[in-house]
């Protein structure tokens, strides 16, 4: 058994004998938080399911040996594997419904059957949707062990009480009838002395009491409910009790305790009613919503708290407020202030940057409360919030983007003011240098002068091509002929650099839908990064292959331009180096304007290689480790 790395919430086993499908697998539950386990036949599956106590199974239907249905009727029927017969199955099969007696799986206790092939968005939502359902199923649990726990609680206090006690002959009338019924319906015991009991039931029950008494006639007990009515037209809920009267060994008659349950009912419906109400209400919500009571103890964690800070509500709930957030956060949510001692839920409005389970920082906004009995007193907090990062960041980027506005405007304004001198000065060193004999030192200084004047003049063009890009002339293209025209430019570079280039292309690439020049810049900074990467020399390698989804990736918050394109084909182009690498601290600023780590770059290549493949609604993917090198994945648009 693998177990894949991180921190994991739970654990899915999935039993297939495909490899290549329990590493697909693995790789799509790995990317959203699950831990992951294998087996690759269902008897090796049964033992993992009972040694790690799975959250939940995914199990192929076809195998050799076992089946998945054999896997399934052994697991919830074989009192070996009580422990985990509950355990959520899935089954996974490439057979259709009609070949698949699915009734009898379900029967078995299989929780949904998903067709092969799927892709990883439909996996994602069944194993999400049966967790829901096994999620409702406890809180059902706990819901339905709190509502016996009342009913314990009413049955102790009718016992106690004064109950109608009745007894019935044969033919089911009246024989005796205690003082409750008066107290109960107005009507005086007198009144009920040889009728039948069915006279007093509401018609709808008539039937249902009708046939228990039957039954106690037989000398079976009944307990069952029936409806009377009371004063002024009200109607009462009976719990009742009749058990058959011997004598001789013949049922003669029944002797009944009937007890008023009318205000347990009407509680229990409103109970019912507030909390689903309630529930609704605070799991619609689009905020997150945290209420705590004195001792700073989580007492309800809804679902949009859990999509923002990444806890579950049953990891959190009972914790102190310490426990899910670093103190220092917490002492600056809820300051030692005031206004819980106001007389009125005062609100605290305020952002702060708020740490995830998973060590994220998240810019949030939100109000704090106090909780207030309906005697005004301080009993808890409530605090409301909001992930509000993509709105900050958005912020961030307006600014950014004005400055750049800004820096066009002043780039164009002074571009004949710089170039014109640079040239000038270009022109006399070549000069000077022409009429220096070869050997004299000032040769040197003045080759010094013309490099620093180029590289001047590639950084105004390049600073020209960031401030005011151009929009992408997209056509059909060869991507190899695009690769073609890099790699002749760059090829001497390559070589003086002890580089091997490789290029690996499917068969079925389509034609790719971009701007030709523009994408030719994408891959000529791309092969410059990747040399300055190498510098002992190494390997460049291209991959490409269509695609029909971009994987999911890093969001780049206030780094879009363009929406990307999300449904369609596409075709992946792997930039792969042997380099150095790009060290973790980095990773989240490298497509950011001027941002270096070269004495001698402008921090604009990679910024530019961003914004033209946004320009294309394409995307771009990057993944490096320290000293084994970087893959930059870009998804271009295909020609349909």
């Amino acid at each position: 058994m693998e177990l894949s790395a991180g921190r994991m919430r739970k654990t899915i086993l999935m039993i297939d004998d495909d490899a290549d499908q329990r590493e697909i697998t693995r790789k799509i539950l790995g990317a959203h938080g699950y831990q992951f386990a294998e087996a690759d036949s269902c008897e090796e599956g049964l033992k993992f399911t009972l040694q790690y106590q799975p959250h939940l199974v995914l199990l192929d239907y076809l195998m050799p040996g076992m089946t998945g249905a054999d896997f399934l009727h052994e697991l919830t029927s074989n009192p070996h594997y009580k422990a985990v017969s509950e355990t959520p199955v899935i089954m996974l099969t490439a057979r259709t419904r009609n070949e698949v007696n699915q009734a009898r799986l379900f029967q078995m206790g299989l929780r949904m059957y998903l067709e092969k092939p799927f892709n990883s968005h439909e996996l994602i939502n069944v194993i999400e949707n049966v967790f829901a359902l096994n999620d409702m199923r406890q809180r059902n649990r706990e819901l339905e062990q709190r509502i016996k726990l009342t009913e314990y609680k009413y049955q102790d206090i009718i016992e106690n009480a004064n109950d109608l006690i009745f007894t019935l002959n044969a033919a089911g009338e009246f024989v005796f009838i205690n003082r409750r019924l008066s107290v109960l319906t107005g009507y005086l015991r007198e009144e009920w002395k040889d009728r039948p009991l069915l006279d007093i039931v509401l018609p709808e029950d008539r039937s249902t009491v009708e046939v228990n008494f039957k039954n106690t006639l037989k000398g079976k007990s009944r307990i069952f409910e029936m409806r009377i009515p009371g004063h002024n037209g009200r109607v009462l809920y009976l719990s009742t009790n009749i058990n058959p009267i011997l004598e001789h060994g013949e049922v003669t008659g029944c002797v009944g305790i009937a007890r008023d349950v009318t205000q347990r009912k009407k509680l229990e419906q409103e109970i019912t009613d507030l909390k689903n109400f309630n529930e609704s209400v605070i799991q619609s919500i689009g905020s997150g919503l945290i209420t705590l009571d004195l001792e700073k103890r989580i007492t309800s964690f809804n679902q949009a708290a859990e999509e923002i800070l990444g806890w579950r509500a049953n990891e959190v709930i009972g914790l102190y407020l310490e426990e899910a957030l670093p103190p220092e956060e917490v002492q600056r949510l809820l300051p030692q202030t005031e206004w819980r001692d106001a007389k009125d839920s005062s609100l605290l409005h305020r952002e702060m940057e708020i740490t995830r389970k998973d060590r994220k920082r998240i810019h949030v906004g939100y109000t704090v409360s106090s909780r207030r009995d309906n005697r005004n007193q301080h009993v808890g907090t409530i605090i409301s919030f909001r992930d509000i990062s993509q709105i900050k960041q958005m912020q961030a980027e307006v600014l950014r983007m004005d400055r750049l506005a800004s820096l066009g405007v002043l780039a164009s304004g002074i571009a004949h003011e710089i170039r014109n001198p640079l040239a000038g000065i270009k022109t006399v060193a070549q000069t000077l240098e022409e009429d220096l004999e070869e050997g004299d030192g000032k040769r040197e200084y003045l080759a010094r002068i013309i490099r620093q004047v180029n590289r001047m003049d590639e950084l105004l063009r390049t600073l020209f091509s960031y401030a005011r890009p151009q929009s992408p002339v997209r056509r059909p293209y060869k991507l190899q002929d695009i690769i073609n025209e890099v790699k002749g430019l760059m090829l001497q570079r390559f070589e003086r650099a002890n580089i091997r280039f490789e290029e690996i292309y499917a068969e079925d690439l389509p034609l790719v839908l971009v701007d030709f020049h523009q994408t030719q810049q994408v891959f000529i900074n791309l092969f410059l990064n990747a040399i300055d990467a190498m510098s002992g020399g190494g390997s460049l390698t291209i991959h490409a292959r269509p695609v029909t989804k971009p994987p999911s990736r890093g969001d780049r918050r206030g780094k879009r331009f363009h929406e990307p394109q999300r449904n369609g084909r596409f075709a992946e182009v792997r930039v792969s180096d042997t380099g150095e690498g790009i060290p973790r601290e980095n990773m989240q600023a490298i497509f950011d304007p001027f941002f270096t780590t070269k004495p001698q770059g402008s921090g604009l290549g990679l910024s530019i290689v961003y914004r033209i493949i946004e320009e294309h609604r394409g995307h771009i993917h990057v993944e490096s480790e320290p000293g084994k090198g970087t893959t930059f994945s870009l998804f271009l648009p295909v020609e349909e």
